[in-house]
């Protein structure tokens, strides 16, 4: 029986960046996310991706990113600028890394809205480390510390693959802020959802990208009525 829990993409050189901007100088809303290999991923032949997209969505059109921006632009802001932070560096070396290594880019953008998406690169030792260096709460506060402009709305959100310990940091630090926290539990667990890499496959994008607007749609239309 297929692993579906397995993450069997390298966390090394998934980007040749790790930020990435498309600014218009019209936007009324901006939007970053905060993610890995399923929010960005360029081509890489060698294991079988070809695609520059969330992994594993078959076009750019169908990854939760751009599925997002797409309805955004329909219904609240035809010039939306969004901003992507590729962290899977940062996952993999969370206990002596600093936001502002590979990040500084992104401190301008000054975003409306971050969704934060992320976790699977940390090393499933982590999970049963007794005394690790840093805890992986400490270094996702940080990292949400860093990209948050003068007025940002939050979101976190459980990662794809089950990890309840990286999955109850990540929620310490959403509760710490007031915060929400976006429950996926019910589409990660299904064999349906998965596709190439056991990264989501467009059923998996369209279901996450629709839990995603459906969260952060009191704040668009608030940010878009008020500018």
């Amino acid at each position: 029986m297929k692993d579906f829990q397995e993450n069997v993409v390298p966390a090394l050189a998934q980007n040749s960046e790790n930020v990435f901007i498309y600014n218009n100088e019209n936007s009324k809303l901006k939007i970053l996310f905060a993610g890995n290999s399923i929010t960005k991923h360029a081509p890489k032949p060698s294991i079988g991706w070809t695609n520059d997209c969330g992994m594993a969505a078959s076009s750019l059109e169908r990854d939760y990113v751009h599925i997002i921006i797409k309805r955004i632009m329909e219904q609240y802001d035809k010039n939306v600028s969004f901003a992507i932070a590729q962290v899977a560096e940062y996952e993999r070396t969370f206990f002596n890394c600093k936001p502002e290594c590979s990040y500084k880019e992104i401190k301008d953008f000054d975003a409306d809205i971050i969704i934060t998406f992320y976790g699977a690169n940390v090393t499933k030792d982590y999970d049963t480390m007794e005394n690790p260096p840093k805890t992986f709460a400490e270094a996702y506060e940080d990292m949400r510390n860093y990209l948050v402009g003068s007025n940002t709305s939050v979101y976190h959100s459980m990662g794809f693959y089950i990890r309840p310990v990286l999955d109850a940091e990540k929620r310490s630090v959403a509760q710490k802020y007031g915060e929400p926290f976006i429950d996926i539990s019910d589409i990660r667990s299904l064999p349906e959802t998965h596709g190439l890499f056991n990264h989501p496959n467009d059923l998996g994008m369209q279901m996450i990208a629709d839990r995603f607007f459906e969260a952060i749609e009191k704040d668009l239309k608030r940010i878009a009525n008020n500018k």
